[in-house]
């Protein structure tokens, strides 16, 4: 037996026992499926699910802020897949945080800390988390959140009060669930950009004894800041504005107030002997507070190189994080309170469900952007990507009409901007799904010429050319994404990639484990589950096949052989309807 000190996270769905008694199978279903969420976060956040018993969820941490944040982040991601959800099929969590000392037995954990967890989770508001007092003392001033102190409660078997308190995110309502549209008090974003958040680099601090460095510390801002030019939807401060923080120890509220940004980027370079250290962070300035953060330490062999290398990586990261802020600020506004800005966020935000009620809201708001900003490439995009996905999901009956108006609005965006990288990509796969596609290996290899950091078009080119039967030319580029943004919100799609090329190229092993860890992110991906049927059949692992069928056929229960065929070359098409069949398939 081996002790020592974690951080405990305790999870129970509230009233479990009257959802099962109302419906059984739908019940284990949508458990399933949030459970899936959970382990990949509890992963994504450098945790290990230890158990999963009943309706419980059982996960250690080496750090107390860890299990925090991963606490508020499944809260947050289970009470948007809830919004899409009709009311028999929600499912709420409580979720219980504790400091305490443990026996690992095996992958086991017992022990004091242990049940304090299970019994602050008790505590916990259905949708919400509660941390004992020592789990704050960790967290406090580390982490951006606000607590209720709930006083202190005699729990059972447990020899000393313990004190309770429930923990919310700076940016959630303190009286309700996480994931639900409020009337926030957010500021308005900074003027002159047409309603559109700028960013501004500030100069990195060269940290070094070495003065000579410092050309090494100003390239890397300078190139950061034509790199992050490239996203084009985020305008960027010029270099002469933000250098004039040189030698300055700014605060990045008070730089965000003076240059006019929404968003700072600082950082720091450190060189001790042939090893390099990189420290760079994405700041708030309206409130300070820090949405993403990075290190990079790298052996110095070719300096230039190694410049390129971390920007891209700066860059690649900066990317999604600002995507996933903006659309978390447009989905606490009020819908009266929107413009053509903030509708194509929360429009983004929907989309990124990848559910058939969240789409069709995100096509929604595309239209609605459209009628505040007709010249916004975005919003086209946000139309077209929301009908392609009606292709892909199967939630259409016609596969025509949908794709003539993906490639519509497609052209559109590229129209109305014609190096937007977002825009080139929603052409691209346009192109794949009509079935052109040496176009669309054409566009998407100049949606990466546009914006050589963005982990998207990297991975689009990547599927693109997975699905045009180049398994092995499709790999390097989705990894490439992963590289840059290695957090980045599309990691599922990123992972099921890289395991449809490995299928494409009969390496079926290889593409069990990648459809495997997308599924573990994200557990409704119909792709996967054909991945994981198909696969596993024809390595002769039958039972296995037989269950992931059952899971396909429950996402996509008018699959066909039709339908199949539409994102497929016929070799790769064969491939899945042989393995389909052999688990079992009637189609």
């Amino acid at each position: 037996m081996e002790r020592r000190l974690a951080a405990i996270l305790s999870a129970d769905v509230a009233g479990y026992t009257k959802m099962m008694a109302q419906d059984e199978i739908k019940t284990l279903e949508t458990l399933d499926a949030y459970r899936s969420i959970m382990g990949g976060l509890v992963k994504q956040h450098g945790g290990r699910v230890v158990d999963m018993v009943g309706d419980n969820l059982l996960a250690e941490f080496p750090s107390a802020v860890d299990a925090v944040q991963c606490s508020l982040e499944i809260q947050r991601q289970l009470g948007a897949q809830n919004e899409e959800r009709q009311d028999g099929s929600k499912m709420n969590f409580r979720i219980g945080v504790n400091v305490g000392d443990l026996i690992v037995v095996g992958e086991r954990i017992v022990g004091d800390g242990v049940n304090i967890a299970a019994r602050i989770e008790a505590e916990a508001p259905p949708g919400g988390v509660a941390m004992s007092r020592a789990v704050l003392d960790q967290v406090e001033g580390k982490i951006p959140i606000h607590t209720l102190d709930k006083g202190d409660f005699t729990l059972k078997n447990v020899k000393k009060p313990v004190r309770i308190f429930e923990v919310h995110s700076e940016s959630s309502d303190e009286s309700a669930p996480v994931g639900k549209d409020h009337d926030y008090d957010v500021e308005p974003h900074v003027p002159g950009f047409g309603g559109r958040s700028a960013i501004a680099v500030l100069p990195f601090r060269n940290l070094s004894n070495d003065p000579s460095q410092e050309y090494f510390a100003d390239g890397l801002a300078e190139d950061l800041i034509s790199s992050l030019a490239g996203l084009r939807i985020y305008p960027v401060i010029s270099r002469n504005s933000s250098f004039t923080y040189k030698g300055q120890m700014a605060d990045p509220r008070e730089a965000g107030q003076k240059l006019g940004a929404h968003y700072i980027v600082t950082g720091s370079v450190r060189k001790a002997g042939e090893r390099l250290r990189v420290n760079a962070e994405l700041v708030d300035s309206n409130d300070g507070r820090q949405i993403w953060s990075g290190r990079y330490d790298r052996q110095i062999s070719d300096f230039f190189d190694v410049q390129d290398e971390i920007t891209a990586a700066i860059a690649g990261a900066v990317g999604p994080a600002l995507a996933q802020s903006e659309m978390l600020h447009a989905i606490r506004r009020t819908p009266q309170n929107l413009d053509a800005w903030d509708c194509i966020h929360r429009g983004m935000w929907h989309l990124y469900r990848y559910t058939k009620e969240g789409v069709a809201k995100a096509r929604a708001w595309g239209v609605r952007a459209l009628e505040l900003q007709p010249t916004s490439a975005t919003a086209h995009c946000i139309i077209a990507f929301s009908r392609m996905y009606e292709v892909i999901y199967q939630w259409t009956d016609s596969r025509d009409e949908p794709i003539q108006e993906a490639m519509k609005a497609a052209e559109q965006a590229v129209a109305a901007d014609k190096d937007d990288p977002m825009a080139l990509t929603a052409l691209g796969f346009a192109c794949s799904l009509s079935g052109y596609r040496d176009r669309a290996v054409a566009v998407l290899e100049r949606a990466v010429q546009a914006n050589p950091s963005s982990a998207f078009a990297l991975w689009s080119l990547g599927a693109t050319l997975a699905t045009a039967g180049r398994p092995d030319d499709a790999i390097p580029m989705v990894e490439k994404a992963i590289r840059l943004s290695p957090q980045d919100p599309l990691m599922n799609e990123f992972l099921f990639t890289i395991g449809s090329a490995h299928f494409i190229a009969s390496r079926y092993e290889e593409s069990i484990e990648f459809a495997q860890r997308s599924l573990d992110l994200k557990a409704d991906q119909p792709g996967a589950w054909r991945i994981l049927a198909a696969a596993n059949a024809l390595t002769d692992k039958l039972v296995e096949a037989r269950q992931a069928v059952g899971q396909l056929l429950r996402l996509t229960p008018n699959l066909t052989e039709d339908r199949l065929r539409i994102f497929l070359q016929d070799d790769a098409a064969e491939m899945y309807l042989k393995g389909l069949r052999l688990a079992g398939w009637k189609g």
